[in-house]
């Protein structure tokens, strides 16, 4: 089977275009829980409508149910998922996996898409997205060639199918992993109200001035050697694009699958159509560096009314691409009939006798000139069978209206859905009140060990660190022999192979914890026996994902610091060890193309690598594994607020700081009280929207 194309539909117009330019499948979203929740997207009587459209077209539907959900909103989430079902949606893109697991647990038919806003950036994951009832997997868009290669393989085995972005606009940061309009507005990018943040002015030394904004993504001339690796579903981002621009894309990657190769005129229209100083395939193909980074300029953005006029031409009317079968009979002194079929369907509607031929009589000829031309439908004549007697006639508008009656018929027949009886649920937790009993303290580095009050529960060092020579001799233990470090395992790693001989060295050092920024980690340290320490990155934001979580295998970690206080406050743990991030210069971003190698590059990285904004306000970037961390320009501290917060654990995250000021803050949050600044709340107060 040819692998599908498939189009954003941000609304209605875009929607048609999307349809009527060559569309295989198209994704959209409703009012709420979608990633792109400034789109006009479509709900109630107006999703069926769109699901409806669809489905008359022969073209799939996709709902994006892709945000973290609060505990308020489960319900609501589970009971639009059935709407959609209902509705004959042919799958539901999820990005949170409590949602997951409950959506496959009440409906086992409705197939689940792993959201790219999972951060599935190696095989590694995939037994695990398959356990929680996946089918479908969306990869991060950073994945290269051999790497996207050795995740096909692998979900080729688990019989799971694989979606590749191929165009549009392209995130500086890892999808899932982008924290920065939340923490600079409130505005999060994981619940569909992205800011665009990467898009203003930011500044690495040397840089163009915009180091966090990259060029729009194109693999349109790759899908052949894509569809070879086993990527089933080709996709286009854009539900924010106008309606010319979802049919430019479309037509340009249709036009490549059906020929083999990518036409140079419809990549030209494309760029014309909406562009970044043109396109990159730099994450593909391994070109990582200056020449991924672009802006939207006033020549990127003129567009000619003939451009216009050639571009609304592409999607004026249905695409006939629905093979249906026609038998006609004319037989004197017996009705006129006009049996359909159609993908398994039959349709018949008949009309008065046929006249006596005063001139020409009817024959083959005319039957087929006046029953092909099925303009306005999505159908297309395939066959042509008649039993006509001679010397008879049957007028032209006859024979349209039998047409018309049966197509209309057709589509009732395709468009229908099988009832699908709603299942009761409804989600409620019981929120269990906790009070901070001590604190959990992550280092960057040995150099900053410091002693350790005995209300330490445990620390954490970058798995790197203690596997180098210097530090294969026990830690020091400070104040508390009882205490072992626990591992931190790269949030950012595409090598699985790495990750496991990371794990092996591990092992044999003793260690017995990893802390897991992402299900690939998760999946490998729980192969090798690790006691699984859930990062922040895991993004748990509800009760259902914690649990669920739990059910992993992971026993304790880090709450979603997108949620408030109050927030936190209410969620139901079940048993697991709850830790609230309380200090630390948040990292912001998770990117694959460092930004300060946008400019000079790395050449005083002694001094600390840096990016600033606008109002001259320092992000610092460290580099790890291949991958760039953009932290806060100011530490988050709650150190007068910890008696407030319910959790086991308070989560103190040291990046950048001395000895001496780690130690400083270690004993501020001993007796409660910030002795850093500058400092920020960041979303302990208000969550995120």
């Amino acid at each position: 089977m040819r692998p599908e194309v498939l189009a954003p539909a941000g609304n209605l117009d875009s929607l048609i275009a999307a349809v009527y330019s060559g569309a295989d499948a198209v994704y959209f979203g409703a009012d709420k829980f979608n990633a792109r929740r400034k789109a006009e997207g479509f709900s109630g009587e107006n999703l069926e409508n769109a699901i409806k459209f669809c489905r008359k077209n022969g073209v799939k539907s996709y709902l994006t149910l892709n945000t973290l959900i609060k505990d308020n909103e489960i319900n609501e989430a589970v009971s639009l998922a059935y709407e959609a079902y209902r509705f004959g949606i042919d799958g539901v893109i999820v990005q949170d996996i409590g949602l997951a697991k409950t959506l496959k647990s009440l409906y086992p038919g409705l197939p689940l898409h792993a959201s790219t806003q999972l951060s599935v950036h190696s095989p590694a994951p995939l037994p695990l997205l398959k356990e929680l009832g996946f089918s479908r997997v969306v990869p991060a868009r950073e994945m290269s060639r051999s790497e996207l290669f050795d995740l096909c393989q692998e979900a080729k085995r688990l019989n799971m199918e694989v979606e590749v972005f191929v165009h549009g606009a392209l995130c500086m940061c890892l999808s899932g992993q982008c924290y920065f309009s939340a923490h600079l507005g409130g505005r999060s990018a994981n619940r569909g109200l992205c800011a665009g943040t990467c898009r203003l002015p930011f500044s690495a030394k040397g840089g163009s001035g915009y180091d966090l904004s990259l060029k729009d993504l194109s693999l349109v001339e790759y899908v052949s050697e894509l569809e070879k690796m086993g990527v089933c579903s080709f996709k286009i981002e854009g539900r924010m694009k106008r309606a010319e621009y979802v049919a430019s894309a479309v037509s340009c990657l249709r036009s490549a699958i059906d020929n083999g190769a990518a036409d140079k005129n419809d990549l030209q229209l494309l760029q014309r159509v909406f562009s970044r100083s043109g396109f990159t395939d730099g994450y593909y193909t391994g070109n990582l560096g200056r020449d991924m980074f672009g802006i939207r300029t006033e020549l990127d953005a003129s567009l000619s009314g003939e451009t216009f006029s050639k571009l609304h031409s592409l999607y004026r009317r249905p695409r006939q691409k629905i093979p249906v079968d026609f038998t006609v009979i004319l037989k004197e002194n017996t009705r006129v009939s006009l049996k359909a079929e159609c993908e398994g369907y039959t349709v018949l509607e008949t009309a008065d006798p046929p006249q006596k031929a005063i001139n020409r009589p009817t024959g083959y000829e005319e039957l087929n000139k006046a029953l092909s031309k099925l303009g306005g439908t999505p159908y297309l004549l395939n066959t042509l069978k008649s039993e006509i007697d001679p010397g008879i006639m049957v007028p032209t508008s006859v024979l349209n209206n039998l047409k018309k009656a049966v197509t209309e018929k057709l589509d009732e027949l395709r468009t229908a859905v099988s009832h699908i009886k709603i299942r009761e649920f409804h989600y409620s937790v019981e929120p269990l009140q906790k009070k901070v009993e001590g604190f959990f303290l992550r280092f960057q580095n040995t150099a900053q060990l410091v002693d350790f009050h005995s209300d330490i529960e445990g620390y954490s060092i970058p798995a790197e660190e203690l596997v180098k020579e210097e530090c294969l001799d026990p830690l020091p233990k400070a104040n508390n022999p009882a205490l072992s470090p626990a591992a931190e395992l790269p949030r950012g790693a595409s090598d699985d192979s790495y990750t496991v001989s990371l794990l092996k060295k591990l092992k044999s050092l003793g260690i017995k914890t990893v802390v897991c920024g992402n299900l690939g980690a998760v999946a490998l340290a729980k192969a090798e026996g690790f006691e699984i320490f859930g990062g922040f990155g895991l993004n748990l934001f509800n009760s259902l994902s914690i649990k669920t979580s739990k059910e992993l295998g992971i026993n304790s970690g880090v709450i979603s610091a997108e949620l408030s206080i109050a927030e936190i406050n209410c969620l139901g743990f079940d048993g697991f060890k709850a830790f609230a991030f309380c200090y630390g210069r948040f990292p912001l971003m998770l990117t694959r193309n460092c930004p300060v190698k946008n400019g000079v590059g790395c050449r005083n990285k002694e001094k600390g690598c840096y990016i600033t904004d606008r109002k001259n306000e320092v992000f610092p970037v460290l580099c790890r594994n291949g991958y760039s961390e953009i932290l806060n320009s100011r530490p988050t501290n709650l150190a007068d607020s910890i008696s407030k917060i319910s959790a086991d654990f308070g989560y103190l995250y040291f990046t950048n700081e001395s000895p001496d000021e780690v130690q400083r803050v270690i004993k501020g949050f001993e007796c409660g009280q910030i002795t850093s600044s500058p400092f920020t709340r960041a979303l302990s107060k208000n969550g995120v929207l």
